[in-house]
């Protein structure tokens, strides 16, 4: 079950994410397809917006960052002088009080045991009432004094009867007194009176005699700092060192409540971060008196330190509605500029694509509008006469085809005397054979069958095989012709048959080695053709044991001169090997071709270099 939920509530999330980003791309869609006027308004207006918003948001931001810190400042500063004066005026009541028990009868009477016989008790509690009396009207800000002796009892006196501030000492904690060793301890009271409670001691043995508790008024403590709430418009409050809050119900406030009883006083939150009060942020300064005796609180609200700056958003937004108003006018002034150009280029452009006449842009400005208007004057010029001369070629084109189609008519009806011929041959074969002459009859059936083999023909490339028995024959021919005088010899790897090369590569180059290189040296003639392969290269090779070729011979063989400067006599041959290198460079580049290696009367190698392929047209 809670899979499936798991499961519905992604699948919820997936829809609403696509239907978010469907949402964006029709928003995006919608503003790539307003006018360009219309875009630059928009564009103008949002980055003013953008800019002005940035650099208010910021002025503000900073403005209270700065307010907060000289606040922190000034109220540390404020406080610390409060601690200063709290000090002071607490330990002057502290000495006060001891230096009228020090020279008061009590001094040696409040130890005296409830043992003792009546005249000493006597003159105990005179003693008491006395000082009592002496201490609550030696200063008008004393309202209580409240005496316990060494064995617990509690002796009062109030300078108002009617308010009974002691009754509140009626649950004194008087071991805690004790443990203080004689060290004041203030504590909060009700209404407008805190406690000053010390242990006091005999002067002469320093033995413990008893408690002195003086209700002091609280105006005293809250003077100190009454004016300095109403100038940071915070509020401060007063701990003692076991984290009490002098006059806690009458001079605190919510937010101070708040952070006291929570105890947020233990981890200092930072001055950025502040603390959270019923939907406001509030800071706070703390700082502790020597001997950790008070610690000063005050929090302050952000929104009474920001009141000011309500000014500052008042500006902000009238700014912006000014910088608004005027960005929105000058765009407008500077997209009609713009635009007119663009909208006249369009003008242009919509008339020149449904007639192809042109009528000459004159720019209003020599911006990249205007600079792009006066290209397209320029281009469309060009383009008016490139569809001129496009439809002069197009005449032109028609007539040369119709010129090729008479061609090839004639090339048709030119077939018809290889066709004749090779008849003829084949007649002429049958004839022989039947008459007993065998070898002429092999002639005649080798010559028909290189004429069939040329004529059937018709691609550029052949497997290398179709070229091998081609030239086969057409040596098988020679050999009859040359009798004895001539030997053939042949070195080929079978596994290479199937590789393609162009046609008719061997013959010229064999034909130039019985011509120019056996024919014209008695003896034997011994010519040797064979292929193999290296390193991805195919190699077919023609060799002679004829007369050579001398260094110029070869040099216009590879780099032949014009066709009308060649040597008459052997013109036919030399533009077949010139023509089996050319096509060779032609077809697979210049890294491929024939190599010459030739020695006078030592014989000639002509080597062709192909790359390997293995099926027509592939490599």
């Amino acid at each position: 079950m809670r899979e499936r939920t798991d499961f519905l509530f992604a699948s919820r999330t997936c829809h609403s994410i696509r239907m978010r980003v469907k949402r964006l791309s029709k928003v995006i869609s919608i503003f790539l397809n307003l006018k360009l006027r219309t875009k630059f308004l928009l564009s103008f207006t949002v980055m003013i917006l953008l800019t002005v918003l940035m650099i208010s948001s910021v002025n503000y931001y900073v403005s209270v960052s700065v307010i907060k810190q000289n606040t922190a400042i000034f109220s540390e500063y404020l406080i610390e002088q409060i601690g200063i004066n709290l000090e002071k005026r607490t330990k002057d009541i502290e000495e006060q009080v001891f230096q009228q028990f020090r020279n008061s009868a009590l001094n040696t009477t409040l130890g005296i045991p409830e043992s003792s016989s009546e005249p000493d008790l006597y003159i105990k509690n005179r003693a008491i009432s006395e000082f009592m009396k002496d201490l609550l009207f030696s200063k008008d800000d004393y309202l209580s004094v409240m005496v316990i002796d060494a064995e617990g009892n509690q002796f009062g006196f109030e300078r108002t009867a009617t308010q009974n501030y002691n009754k509140n000492l009626m649950n004194v904690d008087v071991e805690m007194i004790k443990d203080k060793r004689g060290r004041a301890s203030w504590i909060p009271g009700n209404s407008n009176v805190i406690f000053m409670e010390k242990a006091v001691y005999d002067v002469a043995s320093s033995r413990y005699v008893g408690i002195i508790i003086v209700g002091v008024d609280s105006s005293l403590i809250s003077g100190i700092y009454t004016n300095v709430d109403e100038l940071t418009k915070g509020n401060i409050v007063i701990l003692n060192e076991v984290f009490e809050a002098l006059l806690f119900d009458r001079h605190v406030s919510e937010p101070s409540r708040y952070f006291i009883e929570n105890k947020m006083y233990d981890h200092k939150p930072s001055l950025n971060q502040g603390f959270q009060f019923e939907g406001q942020t509030y800071i706070s300064t703390i700082i502790t008196t020597p001997y950790d005796k008070w610690m000063i609180v005050q929090v302050i609200a952000v929104n009474e330190l920001t009141r000011g700056t309500e000014v500052i958003k008042v500006w902000t937004i009238s700014t912006i509605l000014v910088s608004l108003f005027i960005a929105f006018i000058l765009a407008v002034i500077i997209s009609r500029n713009i635009t007119g150009n663009v909208r006249l280029l369009l003008q242009s452009m919509t008339h020149f694509s449904m007639d192809f006449t042109h009528k000459a842009i004159v720019p209003r400005s020599r911006d990249e509008v205007g600079l792009l208007a006066e290209k397209f004057n320029s281009m469309a010029e060009k383009i008016g006469e490139l569809i001129h001369t496009i439809y002069t070629e197009k005449l032109l084109k028609q007539k040369a085809e119709y010129r090729t189609l008479q061609f090839e008519y004639k090339a048709l009806q030119a077939q018809i005397d290889p066709h004749f011929l090779y008849n003829t041959l084949e007649s002429i074969h049958s004839l022989a054979k039947l008459r007993g002459d065998e070898q002429v009859s092999e002639m005649i059936y080798l010559l028909g069958k290189l004429l069939r083999e040329s004529i059937s023909k018709k691609g550029d490339i052949i497997y290398l095989q179709e070229e091998v028995d081609y030239i086969r024959s057409y040596l098988t021919i020679h050999k009859i012709i040359y009798g004895n005088r001539i030997e053939v010899n042949y070195y080929f790897d079978t596994g290479l048959m199937s590789f393609v090369v162009p046609k008719f590569i061997l013959q010229p180059l064999v034909e130039n080695s019985i011509k120019h290189g056996i024919e014209e040296k008695p003896g034997k003639g011994i010519v040797s053709i064979g292929c193999w392969t290296k390193e991805g290269v195919l190699y077919l090779e023609v060799s002679d044991n004829g007369v050579g070729i001398d260094e110029e011979t070869k040099k216009q063989l590879l780099n032949p001169p014009e066709h009308s400067k060649l040597k008459q006599k052997d013109k036919h041959t030399n533009v077949g090997v010139i023509s089996v290198h050319k096509r060779i460079q032609i077809l697979y580049g210049e890294e491929y071709g024939l190599s010459i290696m030739s020695e006078m009367d030592q014989g000639t190698t002509i080597r062709i270099r192909l790359p390997i392929i293995t099926e027509e047209g592939s490599g």
